[in-house]
């Protein structure tokens, strides 16, 4: 299993290189797009046919995991081709915009559904956040859980123990007060469950990498890199 770091910034992307949320999960013959923030589809592109996606996973519906779905749109009325928008269903405004392109094929998940593509299975976890958020995890060749926007709550520990790689948000400094984990936090995940942990969604001033020093299964995403998935 692979995965590759389309954008790793929350809540927008940093100063001339930087993009929001978006992560590639490709499996042999199974591609799986998680999240697509500002400035993920022009980074999509340049690295698949779009036409090959089996799906988009939406973890929740803040503007930075979202906001590439609307020119997104444009792209596939071109190629006349419709997508599968894998995501939780709101009853809101957003939701209504975001989803009611004809080309938009929503499936609706909860923490109850669950799926099978090309020898993939997908399972949801209700997360901690200020809005409701769920992670994702892919069983295939290896175990990847990909966390969405999260405080450190105990399904996510369960999710964790489970999976090979976390892709978690978990990059925020101590005194930081909101809805995300902290990297302390992240290296309490790593400790409790042995996964191997890769940090995300940091905000454009502040990256973790010191935080992290001395244990080498917790490392922070690198945009454009391609990590290799292996079970264990």
């Amino acid at each position: 299993m692979q995965l590759t770091v389309l954008g790793k910034y929350g809540p927008y992307g940093k100063a001339g290189e930087g993009a929001a949320s978006g992560y590639l999960v490709t499996d042999r013959d199974f591609r799986f797009l998680c999240d697509m923030g500002s400035g993920v589809l022009s980074r999509l592109i340049n690295v698949i046919d779009v036409r090959q996606l089996d799906g988009i996973f939406i973890s929740h519906l803040h503007y930075d995991h979202t906001s590439d779905l609307l020119p997104f749109r444009y792209l596939l009325e071109e190629l006349e081709h419709p997508v599968k928008i894998f995501t939780h269903k709101e009853d809101s405004a957003w939701y209504r915009i975001l989803f009611s392109h004809p080309l938009f094929e929503i499936v609706d998940i909860d923490e109850n559904t669950e799926f099978e593509i090309r020898g993939v299975k997908l399972t949801f976890y209700k997360m901690k956040h200020a809005i409701d958020n769920y992670a994702i995890l892919f069983d295939g060749t290896a175990k990847l859980l990909y966390t969405g926007d999260t405080q450190y709550n105990e399904k996510l520990v369960e999710a964790a123990k489970r999976a090979d790689l976390v892709l978690a948000d978990c990059s925020k400094p101590d005194v930081f007060i909101g809805a995300h984990m902290k990297a302390t936090e992240g290296l309490k995940l790593q400790e409790e469950t042995g996964a191997e942990i890769l940090a995300t969604h940091l905000a454009p001033d502040f990256s973790p990498e010191n935080l992290f020093a001395g244990n080498d299964k917790i490392s922070v995403a690198e945009e454009g890199k391609t990590y290799t998935v292996r079970h264990k």
